[in-house]
This record gives structure tokens, C-alpha cells and sequence, in this order.
């Protein structure tokens, strides 16, 4: 049994030497050992035939003067451009509301009214008063006038004539005082009606009709919203470059796309000693009243515009540590350059010092050039415009690989058969 498994083993051993054998005369690994040194060799004669490098292809672009805006962002809170709430200024019962939330008013709409009816007692009372005192004077302007008649002809007496002088001086004095009193309960029957200060929109009331309410109640509030302000800070290293008028564009999250666009109207004098900023306060028109108090807005501050700033294309600039260095080309050479940046805005880094207007300078392919070397300038996007076509002979013939393409072993013995 020993000797016999032995054999099988040998056997086995054998026919698998063989069938490798059979194979390989196929012409299966032999095709794919000759793919294999076929790209070797080729690889090796095509590094052979690109060791000659030429003139490195790159696109450029003419360095222009366009707008570059400075902007510093911050953050801030709007508030209506007028705000109150409504009080009472006197205690009183609602005898009557003007308004309803949410609408918008106009200066002089009354609100609220008061009972009234104790303030109307008033001037009624005044008005009798000094209507009493004038009949009273004007009797004694009668008898004054007949006493001083007679004492002209010395048949009345002068102390008669005096008396009657202080009577009607007295009753003047009481006409005085009772339409002093008239004013007075006038004005008291205005503190019973509230009105609106200037034109807005009431918010939510805290009252009802009937109620009693104290001298400071509030009755409701009041917002003019057809501009608003907006509070913001920025670093006091700006304040030498502040001033009111300069532009402010806002965002909010409510609104997304849209920019709400301001002037600065206001520069606090003071700097806040705790972050070291300075106060700004905006106005926007809030025609569509968008705008809301205690909305938190995103700002963007122009601080300055320069019309005539020299700008190239970002891809156009290579960083070198804190270096920042562009390729100028003329005359088909290229030229190393480096450069101090200004802002960066929409794509295009401004240009403060080493760049003019007019010059040519590498945008795409900078990876490719050294200075003095040589290149192929195209105008940039040149090479988009061209047609990517492919090569007639990768078209028209077919590649080794699939002339020496493998097939199954099993079908390559059937063909040999």
C-alpha cells in the first residue's frame, strides 16, 4: 500500500509537469511573457525618445486694473430707527382702545382713551366760575363808573370810589384764576387720551377695556420700522480710516441671498476699555419692513475702494513660505517676480507692489516653468476651446494587447486538437 500510494503521488506529480508543459508550447504563457517585455522595452525606448524635453506649454493673461472693495466683518443687532412703549401717564379706567395689534399708525391716532368724565366735570366747573366772576366785575365796572361821576361833583366820597377799584381788581384776579383752572382741567383731559408720538406700528397690548391702570402701565409699544439702526463694533485700529457715510451691507439667516445695504451715520466717541472696539451705528431703509428690532445681522464694513487697483488671477500666484512670487513672460522667457498682496475678492488678489498693468503673466502651468526657461505662451482658456481628438492610429489599429490577448486554457487545447 506504501509503495503504491507513492506511485499515484509520482503519478500525479508527472501529469502536472506535463499539462504546465503542453501549456506553455500553447502559447498562453508565452504570449503573456511577451506582453510583459514588450512594454518593458517599449517603456524603455519611449523614456529614451522623451529625454529631449521642449518648451513647456502655459497659459497667460494680460495683468488689469478693476475695482477691489476693503471690507472688515462684524456682527450686529438691529433696533428700530424710533422705539417707545406706551404707558399711561395718569391713573385712569380704559374707557376705550384705538388700535389693533400690529397696526400701523400715524402721529396723533389716539390709542387709548380714559374716563374722562370727572376732567369734563372740571372745566364745566371752571368755565361756571369764571363766567360768575365776569357778571361780578362787570356790576362793579357799573358802580365803579357811576361813584367816580358823582365824586366829580362832590356828591359821592372817594372812599366809595376806592372801594369799588378793589373790588373789581379782586374779581379779575378771581377771572384769572378760574380759567387758570380751565387750562388746568383741560390738560389733565389730554393726559386721559394717548396718542401715538410719530408715525409706526404698535406691537401687542397689555391692557383690556374697562381696566384700571397706574401712572407708567404699559399699554403697549410702539416701532417705527420704515428705517431701522444697526449697532455693530469693529477694532479701534480702524478708527483713523472711519467715517459716517461709508457703505455697510448686511445679511441675515431669514433672508438668505438677499444684502440689506446702510450707510454708518453714527461713530461712537468712546472705545469700549473691556474688547478694545469702537461702536458703529448704521441706518437702512426698511421700506418692506424685513427688517426687525433685535435681528442679528452679518456686516460687512467698506472701509476703503480702490478703483484702480492692479488684480491677477489667484492661480496665477505661488506661496513661498511668506512670499508670495508670480512669472511675468515677455519675449517668450519666463521671469521669477515676487509680489505684495493686497485684498482678495470674486477670484482676483490685489496687487499692491511688483506687478504694473499691461504685463503678461503665467496663470496655468506655473509648476512647469524656471526662471529664464523658455515656454509656449497660450492666451488662457485656449486650450478648452480645442478639440480633444484622438489619434487616427489609436482609432484605426488595434493595440497589442488585444492581438495578444489571453484565452482559456481549455480552449487552447481544443484548437491544438
Amino acid at each position: 500500500m506504501r509503495v503504491s500510494g507513492q506511485l499515484a503521488v509520482i503519478a500525479l506529480l508527472g501529469a502536472a509537469g506535463f499539462g504546465g508543459w503542453y501549456a506553455y508550447q500553447g502559447g498562453y504563457l508565452g504570449n503573456q511573457s511577451a506582453v510583459k517585455q514588450g512594454a518593458s522595452s517599449g517603456a524603455r525606448s519611449g523614456g529614451n525618445r522623451g529625454g529631449a524635453m521642449g518648451p513647456a506649454t502655459v497659459e497667460v493673461d494680460t495683468v488689469k486694473t478693476g475695482r477691489i472693495v476693503e471690507t472688515r466683518e462684524a456682527v450686529g443687532t438691529v433696533r428700530a430707527f424710533e422705539s417707545i412703549t406706551v404707558t399711561a401717564k395718569v391713573a385712569g379706567v380704559i374707557d376705550e382702545i384705538g388700535f389693533e395689534e400690529g397696526q400701523q399708525v400715524k402721529a396723533g391716532d389716539i390709542l387709548v382713551q380714559l374716563d374722562a368724565a370727572e376732567r369734563r366735570a372740571d372745566i364745566d366747573q371752571a368755565i361756571a366760575e369764571a363766567n360768575r366772576a365776569v357778571a361780578l366785575r362787570n356790576e362793579i365796572v357799573i358802580k365803579l363808573e357811576r361813584a367816580q361821576a358823582l365824586s366829580r361833583t362832590g356828591a359821592g366820597t372817594s372812599a366809595q370810589v376806592e372801594d369799588l377799584t378793589a373790588q373789581m381788581k379782586s374779581l379779575e384776579g378771581a377771572i384769572a384764576s378760574a380759567q387758570a383752572q380751565r387750562k388746568a382741567a383741560e390738560a389733565r383731559l389730554e393726559d386721559l387720551t394717548i396718542r401715538a408720538p410719530f408715525n409706526g406700528r404698535v406691537g401687542t397690548r397689555s391692557v383690556s377695556l374697562g381696566a384700571y391702570i397706574a401712572p407708567g402701565t404699559r399699554i403697549t409699544s410702539l416701532d417705527d420700522l420704515s428705517k431701522v439702526r444697526l449697532d455693530f463694533a469693529v477694532p479701534e485700529n480702524l478708527l483713523g480710516r472711519l467715517q459716517p457715510g461709508q457703505t455697510v451691507n448686511a445679511m441675515s439667516a431669514a433672508y438668505r441671498g438677499r444684502t440689506f445695504k446702510g450707510k454708518v451715520s453714527t461713530i461712537d466717541p468712546r472705545v469700549d476699555q473691556a474688547t478694545r472696539t469702537a461702536r458703529l451705528t448704521a441706518e437702512f431703509d426698511n421700506p418692506d419692513e424685513a427688517l426687525k428690532p433685535g435681528m442679528f445681522l452679518t456686516v460687512a464694513l467698506e472701509v476703503s475702494v480702490n478703483d484702480e487697483a492692479v488684480l491677477v488671477p489667484e492661480e496665477a500666484i505661488v506661496s513661498e513660505g511668506l512670499r508670495h512670487v508670480v512669472y511675468p513672460v515677455k519675449d517668450n522667457k519666463v521671469e521669477r517676480r515676487v509680489i505684495t498682496i493686497g485684498q482678495r475678492q470674486g477670484g482676483k488678489v490685489e496687487v499692491v507692489n511688483g506687478l504694473k498693468a499691461g504685463e503678461t503673466i503665467v496663470v496655468l502651468g506655473v509648476q512647469r516653468v524656471r526662471p529664464g526657461a523658455e515656454v509656449i505662451a497660450r492666451p488662457l482658456g485656449s486650450s478648452a476651446q480645442e478639440p480633444q481628438a484622438a489619434p487616427a492610429a489609436n482609432r484605426q489599429q488595434p493595440s497589442r494587447s488585444t492581438l495578444n490577448a489571453p484565452h482559456a486554457i481549455g480552449s487552447a487545447q481544443a484548437a491544438e486538437r
